[in-house]
């Protein structure tokens, strides 16, 4: 791989300020001295921009409260954050620069599409990449032996969907899945965890990612007899405009939601129609401080201009607290060599509920999945 020595562009807070950087290339960011760089790539701009800046916000705060604290063994760390736009194509440039120019390892990347384009970068030069957020896809594979998943896949959010429906003994569920790569790619993935459960879906819906043919599968929902509850596999604007549609066509089931449609923006978009939305969730509550991550989590957020706490907010945190200590066990010369081992060697990391261990050729590190539901108040309630 040809080492690029032109200046990385890191984008923080949009397209009006920038920080750019310069690098002395990789052999040097790879020895023990100067900072310890870790790259992200993630959505600044456009329709996912106040997703990518949240995460942005929890991993600087948290670099800068660990230098604070001395580093790794006196080195500081430093955060690169480049903006992709939410577009795999970027993601991957995104990923090659950021690898070119030093990063140790990369971090919380979003999305399937672009955590899957980091993969090439990733496999060539044996850079770990720790807390995709995605569910499924390449990163899943075995063969992806650089990648460190912390949450649990997209088969089990659906699984413990299916679950919690048949254990009140109901079983006739709707899928409702988002027309494109992603909804068609999450409804195989149901179509896996209906047949573990010896189910078969009533019926299967295609929606408008826009979710303009919303009213039209809410009269459809509501024509289905002795309907127990509907499986949504959709991004925010498509999930709001099925739920309100349909509750509009006196549809009163329970519509469950994977877990990353589980944010403010998405109930404030539901507005009356909070009662009977589930979602799965892959983290411990953020608002439980008994737990304490979930605790160090919040005191994280407490100064001014932070970002309320949030299940996607506590994963990032999670994922780079996880980065973090395997840094620490490879010590001051650390590496990416050294992290794959010092990461495969942690050990239980427990963080309330969730359980994490990685193990050499076993990097699926968490298994948990909850389910929260949101009362008439917006409230998430475990």
């Amino acid at each position: 791989m040809q080492h690029s020595q032109q200046p990385l562009r890191a984008v923080f807070t949009g397209a009006v300020l920038a920080l750019t950087t310069a690098f002395a290339g990789n052999a040097t960011a790879q020895s023990n001295t100067g900072p310890i760089i870790i790259g992200t790539s993630l959505p600044l701009t456009g329709p996912h921009a106040s997703t990518g800046k949240e995460l942005l916000s929890i991993m600087q705060s948290y670099v800068q409260r660990s230098n604070q604290q001395g580093g790794i063994a006196g080195r500081n760390l430093q955060l690169v954050a480049l903006d992709d736009h939410f577009s795999a194509s970027q993601t991957e440039l995104n990923a090659r620069r950021l690898v070119e120019n030093g990063a140790v390892a990369l971090l919380n990347c979003l999305g399937t599409s672009s955590c899957n384009a980091m993969l090439p970068t990733l496999q060539s030069s044996h850079t770990p990449l720790v807390g995709a957020m995605a569910g499924s896809g390449l990163l899943r594979e075995s063969s992806a032996r650089y990648v460190f998943n912390l949450r649990a896949s997209t088969e089990s959010e659906i699984s413990a969907m299916v679950q919690q429906i048949q254990s009140v003994g109901q079983s006739r569920i709707a899928l409702v899945y988002q027309s494109d790569e992603f909804g068609r790619s999450s409804l195989q993935t149901a179509h896996n965890a209906f047949r573990a459960a010896k189910l078969t879906p009533v019926s299967e819906l295609a929606l408008e990612a826009d979710g303009r043919n919303a009213a039209e599968l809410g009269k459809t929902l509501s024509s289905l007899d002795n309907l127990h509850g509907v499986i949504v596999l959709a991004s925010a604007p498509a999930t709001t405009a099925l739920i309100t549609q349909s509750r509009r066509q006196q549809v009163g089931v329970q519509f469950y939601n994977l877990a990353g449609q589980a944010n403010q923006a998405l109930v404030q978009g539901l507005g009356e129609h909070t009662r009977g939305v589930v979602f799965a969730t892959l983290v411990p509550s953020p608002w439980k401080a008994a737990i304490p991550a979930v605790k160090n989590y919040q005191q994280l957020l407490s100064s001014p201009g932070q970002p309320h706490p949030s299940y996607l907010g506590l994963e990032a945190y999670l994922n780079i607290h996880t980065l973090v200590e395997g840094l620490r066990k490879a010590g001051a010369d650390a590496n990416r060599a050294k992290l794959v081992s010092a990461l495969d060697s942690l050990g239980d990391m427990q963080y309330g509920p969730m359980r994490v261990r990685f193990a050499q050729g076993r990097h699926q590190g968490s298994g948990y999945v909850g389910l929260a539901m949101l009362n008439q108040q917006g409230g998430f309630i475990e």
